[in-house]
């Protein structure tokens, strides 16, 4: 008896001590654990903790065939798992893109952020919000509006997070239009466009400068404070081959922007990362990021830079595509490791067993989890 008394009850762990042991987890499912001990240890812990370090992304995957599309599935790479959520809001919606650990949706003009982790949400105005500035003389009732990508300034809930998203309008032709909105508002802004024929491919945000790359490799950045807009006559050199994609990183901790390109001629991909100096107007190559890993995503052109771990290769950069075998029995997702210095590409991938259908709205997405 008197050793059962004596016995610890870490329930009662100090409130203080425990925040130390809080802050030596570094990934996000060590603190969920974490929180879950007891019920003391989740009231004394915050579920939105700002000390984790960078993650690792996880690939949001297809649905099943047979399975709602509210059941999703995560593969994180790092270590060889798989995740799966409930998250019915999902249900239906189309999926612009991931930025900061939020989903960018749309749903009949309507959208919304949703962090899959903690299931948390934000509404966007309306594409059709009034008044508005996406509808223009040129258009015509019935254009369908879609959003090809959006990305976020900063994750959602810090002062000032503004929401840039590339707009597609179908009618006879194909247009484009740029806008953004801050968390709040109750419409969206329109970007100056310079020329609709340089069609803008991918864009990435910077201390609230949106730069822009069109189809002639062109360079924009527009000011989000002023709506200004200048052009850079500098291009990236121009090569014949049968697939050329430009990539904008996301968050690079750098000053200027960085650009993953990948060649495609009738092999392996060449890939090449560039960094832009704005005060030369030029694209310099990047032959060493550091310890850092680059995700890439080709349908929507997201990519990711993250501070890596000592236990992490140098240099390293991932692509992910997705294919499926000549039977049409498994969806098998294909990973690449490239060497920038070398060149050398490390084929490596898995396999999912389920067939392969897939509607066109639901294709491989890399989200970073986020607490916050």
């Amino acid at each position: 008896m008197n050793e059962a008394k004596m016995r610890p009850c870490w329930a009662d762990l100090p409130c203080d001590l425990l925040s130390i042991i809080a802050e030596k987890v570094t990934t996000n499912t060590q603190y969920i654990h974490l929180r879950a001990i007891c019920k003391a240890w989740r009231n004394a812990l915050t579920p939105h903790p700002h000390h984790l370090p960078p993650q690792f992304p996880w690939l949001m995957l297809p649905p099943q065939p047979g399975i709602s599309d509210a059941h999703v599935s995560f593969y994180d790479v790092a270590r060889s798992k798989t995740y799966q959520f409930q998250l019915p809001y999902m249900s239906g919606k189309y999926y612009c893109g991931s930025s900061h650990g939020w989903i960018v949706l749309e749903h009949e003009h309507r959208v919304s952020l949703l962090n899959p982790i903690t299931s948390r949400r934000i509404d966007l105005p309306s594409l059709d919000a009034l008044p508005t500035l996406l509808i223009s003389s040129d258009q015509h009732e019935g254009d369908e509006i879609c959003i090809e990508k959006a990305s976020l300034s900063c994750n959602p809930f810090k002062p000032g997070c503004v929401v840039v998203a590339l707009l597609s309008i179908s009618s006879y032709i194909t247009t484009w239009k740029l806008v953004f909105c801050r968390i709040g508002d109750s419409q969206w802004t329109e970007l100056k466009n310079e020329n609709a024929l340089r069609r803008v491919e991918n864009f990435t945000l910077y201390n609230y400068l949106v730069y822009t790359v069109n189809n002639e490799k062109e360079i924009s950045v527009y000011n989000l404070q002023d709506h200004s807009v200048r052009t850079f006559p500098s291009k990236l050199s121009s090569h014949l081959c049968v697939h050329d994609m430009i990539n904008f990183v996301e968050d690079s901790g750098s000053s200027e922007p960085l650009v993953v390109r990948m060649i495609t001629y009738f092999s392996d991909p060449e890939v090449h990362v560039y960094k832009w100096y704005d005060d030369w107007q030029t694209w310099c190559e990047v032959k060493d990021i550091g310890k850092r890993v680059l995700f890439l995503n080709e349908r929507h052109s997201n990519s990711i830079i993250l501070q890596c771990d000592e236990k992490q290769e140098n240099k390293v950069y991932y692509d992910v595509d997705h294919l499926t075998d000549p039977t049409f029995k498994s969806f098998h997702v294909g990973l690449n490791r490239v060497n920038l210095e070398s060149g050398m590409v490390v084929r490596l991938s898995w396999s999912l067993l389920y067939p392969y259908e897939v509607r066109l709205s639901r294709f491989p997405l890399w989200v970073t989890p986020s607490l916050i």
